[in-house]
């Protein structure tokens, strides 16, 4: 009898015997045994270096933020004016100590008027843009000396534009006692004290500032952390003297290591910076007002492809004062009005350099307005000439 070929088909399946079933359940649970302590030592392995890179991020931070602001150390000091009652420059280092640095530079401003500041931040109080007086005193940290022993002053009266900074360490009252953790923290004049930086270690005897120093011999030395702290109105202080600081951060990471085990992550991050500033001379006025530079002269310039107004430039020769007469001017500044609008702050400013003639190029073009050009030289003090203004010009 013969079958149907369909029939014969169906009686010929067959399905996985009981050995190959064990076969197969055998070799799957042992890829899962080797697989599992594996991606488990990748997981590990992978959490050991964020925690690396946490504690080497932490102590980077720390670094740029300081020295970021110590570069500018020295930018608006006012220098001493006995008719002002101001018997000494306004000192640019305030505290060199092991465990913190104050010091004074024109920081931030919250108007446009401040030339000579770093940063620009309309939402910064007034009294953080200024020099304290003595009737806000701050107490030094690690110290019971106050400062400002004087109101510093420019030579037209008003408050110098130098504002006091200072960054320091405490102990981190959340860290387990004995653990050398420390908390960075920052303040400006007598302002609120801000967190810069947590998860800092520093060794018992490890000074977190050093200090190096000319001598009067001309030869760069480093100051003994035995001579700290230095004070800006010690007798004979060396505080103007300082020409670099040393900043040495430790970075902690608490994690676990290969084996689960729990394990710190240590990165340390070492700079040298450079107070350029400091050793510059500092200028009570520059005589009279700088006189002023010539008329600017205005014309549209149109691109060469499309031959649509591309800029407009500005030209205008030196004042006189530049490299001849007082030799005081150190920049121009520039201004732009809508004709019939009343002028208002710089929109550039052009830094001296000893050329006859100087070039500033617009790129706003706004079509259809009418716009006046400014420009006046400013000496030291900083006093600005009359301004000097160009003939209109449509966009």
């Amino acid at each position: 009898m013969r079958f149907p070929r369909s029939t014969r088909a169906g009686l010929d399946r067959r399905g996985y015997s009981l050995g190959e079933l064990l076969l197969t359940l055998t070799i799957t649970i042992g890829i899962f045994a080797a697989a599992v302590p594996f991606f488990t030592m990748q997981m590990r392995q992978l959490a050991q270096d964020v925690g690396r890179t946490d504690a080497q991020q932490t102590a980077r931070y720390a670094q740029n933020m300081v020295d970021r602001e110590l570069r500018n150390i020295g930018i608006g000091v006012q220098p001493m004016d006995p008719a002002q009652g101001i018997p000494r420059n306004q000192p640019k280092i305030i505290q060199a100590h092991a465990y913190s640095v104050t010091f004074n530079t024109d920081l931030v401003a919250n108007d446009t008027s401040d030339v000579e500041a770093v940063y620009f931040d309309p939402n910064v109080p007034m009294s953080q843009t200024l020099a304290m007086n003595t009737g806000s005193t701050i107490t030094l940290p690690f110290s019971s000396k106050g400062y400002p022993d004087h109101t510093y002053r420019k030579s037209d009266a008003s408050i110098s534009l130098a504002e006091t900074v200072s960054y320091w360490v405490s102990s981190d009252s959340t860290a387990p006692s004995g653990s050398n953790m420390f908390v960075l923290w920052r303040r400006v004049n007598d302002g609120p004290i801000s967190v810069v930086a947590t998860g800092i270690r520093i060794a018992t005897g490890q000074p977190l500032f050093k200090y190096s120093r000319v001598l009067a011999s001309g030869r760069f030395d480093s100051v003994a952390t035995s001579s700290l702290p230095i004070y800006w109105d010690q007798a004979g202080s060396i505080a103007d003297s300082i020409r670099a600081v040393t900043l040495t951060v430790n970075g902690v990471f608490n994690g676990f290591n290969l084996q689960n085990r729990s394990q710190t992550f240590v990165r340390t991050v070492n700079s040298q910076t450079s107070l350029a500033n400091i050793g510059l001379a500092q200028r009570n006025s520059c005589g009279d007002v700088p006189l002023n530079p010539g008329s600017p002269a205005v014309v549209m310039i149109l691109d060469p492809v499309t031959f649509a107004q591309d800029h407009v430039q500005v030209t205008f020769t030196a004042s006189p004062d530049e490299v001849a007469g007082e030799k005081d001017v150190e920049r121009y500044a520039l201004f732009r009005r809508v004709v019939g609008d009343p002028w208002g702050a710089p929109i550039s400013q052009i830094g001296k350099s000893n050329s006859a003639t100087y070039t500033w190029d617009d790129f706003d073009i706004q079509v259809g307005v009418t716009f006046q050009y400014g420009v006046s030289a400013q000496d030291c003090s900083p006093a600005n000439s009359s301004m000097r203004l160009s003939a209109s010009i449509t966009h």
